[in-house]
C-alpha cells in the first residue's frame, strides 16, 4: 500500500511541473542558480515579452506573488492582491504577481479574470527560485533586501496586511 502511495505521489509531483519553458534559465553570467542570491535569480517579463529589470525597482518596495492557473488558494487570494494594489497604488510599491506556467497560459487566465495588476512570467521555475509552495509572497525593500517571505495565501486588502507590507519600508 505505501508503495502504492508513493507510486502515486510521484506521478502527482512529476504532472505539476510539466510545464514547457521558452526559455530555461540555469545560470546567470556563468553562475549557476545555486550560488547566487536568491533576489539575483529572478527573471522575469511581462506577458508581451519584455524583461523586467530589477536595477529600475530600486528605491521601490517590492512585492512578488508566485502562483499557478491550478492553485485554488493562489486564485482565491487575488481578489485581495488586487484590492492592496489599489490602495496602495499612488505609493512606490511594485507589484510583481509571477506564474512559471506557459505564457499563453497565463494570458489565457488573464483574458477571462480582472485584476488591477498585471500578470508576469517567470522564465525561472518556481522550483529553483526555493519556493517549497504556492502561493508564495515574498517583499523586497528599496534596498533590494529580501524582507519577507510567505507561504500560503493571505487577506493582502485587510488594514492587518496593508501595514504589514508598509511596515517593511526603510525610514528616511
Amino acid at each position: 500500500m505505501r508503495t502504492l502511495y508513493l507510486s502515486f505521489l510521484l506521478l502527482f509531483l512529476l504532472s505539476c511541473n510539466t510545464t514547457e519553458k521558452e526559455e530555461v534559465v540555469e545560470e546567470v553570467d556563468g553562475v549557476s542558480l545555486e550560488e547566487l542570491p536568491l533576489i539575483e535569480r529572478f527573471s522575469f517579463k511581462n506577458l508581451d515579452g519584455s524583461t523586467i529589470n530589477f536595477s529600475e525597482t530600486t528605491g521601490k518596495l517590492v512585492f512578488i506573488n508566485f502562483w499557478a492557473t491550478w492553485c485554488k488558494p493562489c486564485i482565491k487570494e487575488m481578489p485581495s492582491i488586487s484590492e492592496a494594489y489599489l490602495k496602495l497604488k499612488d505609493q512606490d510599491i511594485i507589484f510583481l504577481i509571477a506564474s512559471d506556467e506557459e505564457v499563453e497560459k497565463i494570458k489565457k487566465f488573464e483574458s477571462k479574470h480582472y485584476y488591477s495588476f498585471n500578470l508576469i512570467h517567470s522564465s525561472t521555475s518556481v522550483f529553483e527560485l526555493d519556493v517549497k509552495a504556492l502561493p508564495t509572497t515574498i517583499i523586497i525593500n528599496e534596498k533590494g533586501e529580501i524582507v519577507f517571505n510567505e507561504i500560503g495565501a493571505r487577506d493582502w486588502s485587510s488594514d492587518k496586511s496593508i501595514a504589514l507590507i508598509n511596515s517593511f519600508r526603510i525610514k528616511q
